[in-house]
């Protein structure tokens, strides 16, 4: 993660180095990384991972980014007065 451009209860708006959308090609600089609960096929709960999600065209992927420490980020973006 580079830098945060905003932020939400739920996902960061970061900016990334430019690279094409893996869906549509565009040039992005920015992606919305967010928690995603993973669920096997019978409901039972297997973890928590990190979803990016592009600005350009809302394709999603996993994102490398540790699903640990975005919950930390948005935990403490949600109680700091600061940001």
């Amino acid at each position: 993660m580079t830098r945060i451009i905003e932020h939400d209860t739920d996902s960061v708006l970061v900016g990334i180095v430019p690279q094409d959308c893996a869906n549509c090609g565009q040039r992005t600089d920015r992606v919305r990384l967010a928690l995603d609960v993973v669920m096997s096929s019978s409901t039972d709960f297997l973890g928590i991972r990190t979803v990016a999600t592009t600005p350009c065209c809302g394709g999603q992927r996993s994102a490398p980014y540790p699903a640990e420490k975005l919950a930390g980020l948005l935990d403490h973006l949600q109680n700091c007065s600061n940001h």
